[in-house]
């Protein structure tokens, strides 16, 4: 994936223009985190300083700010705005190149990544056309495939390269490969190059950086429209597809009227250097001029913030939108259930949790020690925060959230609370004080949602399912009315 602990942090380019009317200066970039000591897989119990024992919580269900309810704007772009009809990757003697076509109207050059994963883009339900540098082949080779599948899954097909021709050097001549993408698609599409020799051995050239992020049919549309509004159109997910659509008109008042060219989408998930996307069609065959792009994105499945901002050209002048400087940021929602397996089988493999069985939960959520399971309750999940060991301590702390205790373990549902549940361990003597061990929030539909220490966060389908020697019980339920879901504007 894209996104890893540890990655320095950006700082976004001044700007070399501004109207006087507006401020539109990218905001800097983001402290790195400083480094941390490795905790315990899963007890949350003085393995981490506290960092943060008050701070206003995000709401898990929304974005950043609010959102005044209004019909939907992605209409109103069209037919200005287009997204992609299929992609292409050409893997070159030392780089890669990778474009997105519109049809009827022209194509735009896409970012390849840092050459850590993956470098091409890719969209369910469309398709994927492949081309090769014969330079990349052997001279030895009889034939050559592209062999992809979904991962994680999926069957392995082969596609051939190659016609059986040679060129002048005598090596193969290479022919397009297309892969038509399932409308399910779902995670990475994994590809590589098999060649096979005239003694019938093969030989595959692979790395992470010949992958395709592929950006699912489910996802979300944030459009940016020209009367300065901002307005997210489905939900913001780890793992699913993000589309921008940009009205160039924001910028082109910001030009003093001028006609931005070269409009680039630059964006950052959890603080990583920006991906500079571009916006602009070039035109094609009857493709009209000024036509605008709309990228679709897979959003990484370790994502929980999405920052964005926008550059464009006009007459030799650089213009920036991004929120008065502070740059557009939109929280990212978990992902789907069990997107990625790998979360699961993590948590069936610690065996530290004996009611917990594998139908009783689905992950949602990377590993991380970025945030803990109080922090999650509170909406923040990129803090680790722990107030103490007492449930007086917390009883401060979700106090500052607006939280009461209730007098009774109450772990039923009600649709127009928030509850939180605190685990503890009481004192093997029968006497003394609860050890805070662990906190869950329950969601709309009564279930419980986890963050296990440094492991993957769950959803869970009920308290007791974590109740063991590691966390110990249910001590605690906290309560307030609940929030309403928040976006952005």
């Amino acid at each position: 994936m894209s996104n890893r602990i540890g990655r320095p942090s950006f700082v976004t380019p001044p700007p070399t223009a501004a109207t006087p009317e507006r401020t539109v200066r990218p905001a800097g970039g983001e402290k790195a985190p400083g480094a941390r000591s490795q905790a315990d897989q899963f007890e949350a119990r003085g393995t981490r300083p506290s960092q943060s024992t008050s701070r206003s919580a995000a709401l898990l269900t929304g974005t950043s700010a609010s959102e005044a309810v209004v019909p939907s704007r992605l209409a109103d772009l069209q037919p200005e705005v287009h997204g992609a009809s299929g992609y292409e990757a050409h893997f070159g003697m030392g780089g890669r190149t990778a474009r997105a076509t519109v049809d009827g109207q022209g194509q735009v050059a896409l970012p390849t990544g840092n050459g850590r994963g993956p470098s091409f883009h890719a969209e369910a339900g469309k398709p994927l056309t492949v081309t090769v540098d014969p330079a990349r082949l052997s001279k030895t080779a009889e034939k050559a495939e592209l062999v992809w599948r979904v991962a994680p899954g999926g069957t392995e097909v082969a596609i051939p390269l190659t016609d059986g021709t040679r060129d002048a050097s005598g090596r193969l001549n290479t022919v397009p490969a297309k892969i038509d993408l399932p409308a399910d698609a779902f995670g990475t599409l994994r590809m590589s190059i098999r060649t096979t020799g005239a003694d019938g051995k093969t030989s595959t050239q692979w790395d992470p950086s010949s992958d395709a992020a592929i950006a699912p049919k489910e996802g979300a549309t944030v459009v940016f429209s020209d009367d300065w509004k901002t307005q997210v159109e489905g939900k913001l997910r780890a793992g699913d597809k993000v589309e921008l659509a940009y009205d160039r008109d924001r910028l082109a008042a910001l030009l003093g009227g001028k006609t931005p060219s070269d409009v680039v989408a630059c964006v950052s998930f959890n603080g990583e250097p920006p991906r500079e996307v571009p916006l602009t069609l070039q035109p094609g065959e009857g493709g009209r001029p000024g036509t605008m792009f709309m990228p679709s994105l897979q959003v990484p499945l370790e994502a929980t913030k999405m920052t964005l901002w926008f550059k464009g050209q006009g007459e030799g002048n650089t213009s920036y939108d991004s929120s008065f400087g502070k740059n557009f940021e939109f929280k990212i929602n978990p992902a789907r259930d069990d997107a990625d397996p790998s979360w699961k089988a993590e948590m069936l493999r610690s065996k530290s949790f004996p009611n917990l069985q594998e139908e009783d939960f689905v992950g949602i959520g990377p590993s991380s020690q970025k945030y803990n399971c109080i922090a999650w309750t509170m909406g923040i999940q990129d803090e680790w925060v722990w107030p103490g060991t007492r449930l007086e301590d917390f009883d401060k702390l979700y106090a500052t959230q607006g939280y009461q205790p209730m007098s009774s373990m109450d772990l039923s549902n009600d649709p127009n609370l928030e509850k939180v549940v605190v685990y503890g361990l009481k004192p093997k003597s029968g006497t003394g004080a609860i050890e805070v061990t662990h906190g869950a929030l329950m969601d709309e539909q009564g279930r419980l949602t986890s963050k296990i220490g440094t492991q993957p966060l769950i959803r869970h389908n009920s308290a007791d399912d974590l109740t063991g020697p590691s966390y110990g019980e249910p001590v605690r339920v906290y309560v307030r009315p609940r929030q309403p879901a928040v976006n952005n504007s």
